[in-house]
């Protein structure tokens, strides 16, 4: 499993974070890796991560990178509204799993998929769509799953997770506002995926986290930025423990 996280920041920012493990096997037994990348760069203002079969998923990514790059080149653009990448990855990923495990009614895809006939992945995909200017200036989230045949599905707010979702929800619904400052945003996603991990080891506490901007181009923080990440959830953790488990001062007669 896994646990991704994509939220909006302060200046128009976007903030991809996730863990880096991998699982083989079930629960009780399993073999675990915290070695695999599960941001990905679309173009220099859109990114991905994914959860799931992710041996899948990274093999679709790669058929849909390719064609982002042919698409770059007949638009003679850098970038691409993020509603079009997400149509064309949808169309890559319908092709390749029709071609792989044949043409299916809808029923027959859903019902493959809860069967674990053929793989289960979804995809957060973010960025930037025109606007009423045509400029890309509208942070967008998309999900994209293969249980709905791929069909986009936008998040109606500034934040989604996909994976093992239910910790980081609720400290993100009790603590999250976009307009905070990108550190102290991917600093919070981070501390999502720590306090995750430390009750489901199908997240892994190691993390990475990528960012970018209508100003800024798609760039991972590099291993300072994240240690300070690291320390910093450390001492968020202490000064939890200290505030709830301190003897209430006594007021003095």
């Amino acid at each position: 499993m896994t646990l991704g996280i994509i939220l909006f920041a302060k200046n128009n920012s976007i903030v991809i974070v996730s863990d880096k493990r991998v699982t083989e096997g079930t629960y009780s037994m399993s073999a675990h890796g915290d070695l695999v990348q599960k941001i990905h760069k679309v173009t220099e203002r859109c990114g991905l991560t994914i959860a799931g079969d992710a041996g899948t998923a990274t093999v679709i990514i790669e058929l849909f990178l390719k064609e982002i790059q042919i698409e770059l080149t007949k638009r003679k653009s850098k970038n691409l509204p993020v509603a079009d990448a997400a149509e064309l990855l949808r169309s890559v990923a319908v092709e390749h799993y029709t071609k792989w495990y044949k043409d299916m009614t809808m029923k027959e895809w859903v019902d493959n998929v809860k069967n674990n006939v053929i793989p289960f992945f979804r995809i957060l995909l973010t960025g930037f769509d025109p606007d009423d200017k045509g400029k890309l200036t509208k942070r967008k989230i998309i999900e994209i799953s293969s249980m709905r045949r791929f069909a986009p599905v936008n998040c109606t707010v500034s934040f989604s997770t996909i994976g093992i979702t239910t910790i980081a929800q609720y400290l993100l619904y009790r603590f999250y506002t976009e307009n905070q400052e990108e550190d102290v945003v991917a600093g919070l996603g981070a501390f999502c995926i720590q306090e995750t991990s430390s009750q489901d080891d199908g997240v892994g506490d190691e993390f990475q986290v990528a960012s970018f901007s209508q100003d800024r181009s798609f760039q991972f923080y590099d291993d300072d930025q994240l240690k300070k990440i690291k320390n910093r959830c450390a001492e968020l953790k202490t000064e939890l423990q200290t505030a709830l488990f301190m003897k209430p001062k006594v007021k003095e007669e």
